[in-house]
């Protein structure tokens, strides 16, 4: 297959405004797959938890146990460890507030499920060195979700774009139909601006004096009928 435009200036205009809509769907399509794109929830590369009722400290590189309901037990309040994360920072807010960054987790399924956590616990569970209560987690995800739109939308204007160019360009049997139909609408005797204003008013004319004799018929039978008491007035 040779790369060029087959048969160069024949077909223009049709193939010109075939182009010019598929090119409006190729970017219908591309925004659409912009926005499910960003619906998607990417996995999380850290999480951020907003806590408060901190008790303890920790640093940079310990590790923290993330605490979440315990969905077998009756007891609405127990916990359960999720698994483990290593603190990447904490800093400290007003009162007892403060915020940490965690990563590193122990497992696929504690970074999954990490906006559950409940509690933050470091150290021994009997004697810990820090506790917290999660206020509001945040996921960071593994890269900016902006990179998965534009690699979708893009991929879809690329794709969509070679798809055009083999259509209206170098796909023989596609432009010889587009050329074809360029060639019929030419034979096409279109009407002329005066005979398409002629015919309109001929047209609004002949509905107004039709009207005028169908509402002057149906006056005159009602009156008839009045008179000879099938109707009432």
């Amino acid at each position: 297959m040779s790369f060029g435009i087959y048969k160069q200036g024949q077909g223009y205009w049709v193939r010109v405004m075939t182009a010019a809509f598929v090119g409006l769907l190729i970017i219908s399509a591309a925004a659409w797959g912009w926005s499910q794109a960003g619906a998607v929830r990417l996995p999380a590369r850290t999480w951020t938890f907003a806590v408060n009722s901190v008790q303890g400290q920790v640093n940079p590189g310990d590790t923290v146990n993330l605490l979440v309901y315990d969905e077998t037990s009756n007891d609405t309040e127990s916990t359960k460890n999720l698994g483990t994360a290593i603190v990447e920072e904490f800093t400290p807010g007003k009162g007892s507030a403060a915020t940490i960054v965690v990563g590193n987790f122990s497992d696929h399924e504690v970074r999954d499920r990490g906006g559950e956590a409940i509690r933050i616990l470091a150290g021994p569970f009997d004697s810990p060195t820090l506790t917290a209560v999660v206020r509001s987690p945040r996921p960071t995800p593994i890269f900016p979700v902006e990179y998965l739109q534009s690699a979708t939308a893009g991929g879809i204007m690329l794709i969509g774009a070679i798809c055009l160019y083999l259509f209206v360009g170098i796909k023989k049997s596609t432009v010889e139909f587009l050329i074809a139909t360029d060639g019929e609408m030419k034979k096409v005797n279109w009407t002329t601006y005066r005979e398409v204003k002629g015919s309109t008013i001929v047209v609004i004319v002949a509905t107004f004096l039709i009207a005028g004799f169908l509402f002057g018929v149906d006056t005159v039978f009602a009156e008839i009928f009045s008179a000879i008491g099938v109707l009432e007035k």
